[in-house]
């Protein structure tokens, strides 16, 4: 059984504005160190259309409760990688998401981006798979609360990049 995440982001500005924040290495690396993380690497690969692939790496404390030490470690690796659609004619784009952790726990799912007005509407929704016995519902519902913060703080850091 997998563990179901779906949260909701507004960003001041336009969404050809935040697509344009979300392919920037420098915001990705600047969200990434919002949350602690480190040993930070980000390639973007963009096509004429406006589609596109972005691929961070990061590290950062595996801030999870003792039974899960031991399937994670002290630091956590995440890999993530978002291939982009191009944007159709009103703005809105969607991305395909995959997260590797490094660890027995992925998370598939989609970004979906559409305009509303001078904010930009972010909805992630996919799901989190631990293969660990017993506790891995646990596991999951952690990465899924754990997910919210750094997506909240990403939506912190992009307005005050934004804002600029």
């Amino acid at each position: 059984m997998a563990t179901r995440l779906e949260f909701e982001q507004t960003f001041p500005g336009t969404a050809d504005r935040v697509l344009a924040l979300l392919r920037d290495p420098g915001f990705v690396v600047a969200k990434a160190e919002a949350t602690k993380a480190f040993d930070i690497a980000v390639e973007v690969d963009e096509s004429g259309d406006g589609s596109g692939v972005i691929t961070s790496t990061r590290s950062m404390p595996a801030e999870v409760p003792s039974y899960a030490t031991a399937f994670v470690g002290e630091h956590l690796t995440i890999t993530e990688r978002q291939v982009w659609s191009a944007p159709a004619g009103d703005g809105s784009s969607s991305a395909q998401v995959t997260v590797d952790f490094h660890a027995p726990l992925t998370y598939t799912g989609t970004i979906t981006v559409r305009p509303s007005g001078e904010t930009t509407i972010l909805v992630n929704r996919g799901e989190f798979k631990a293969s660990v016995p017993f506790v891995g519902g646990k596991v999951e519902r952690v990465a899924a609360e754990m997910t919210e913060k750094y997506l909240a703080k990403e939506a912190e850091v992009a307005a005050a990049w934004l804002a600029n």
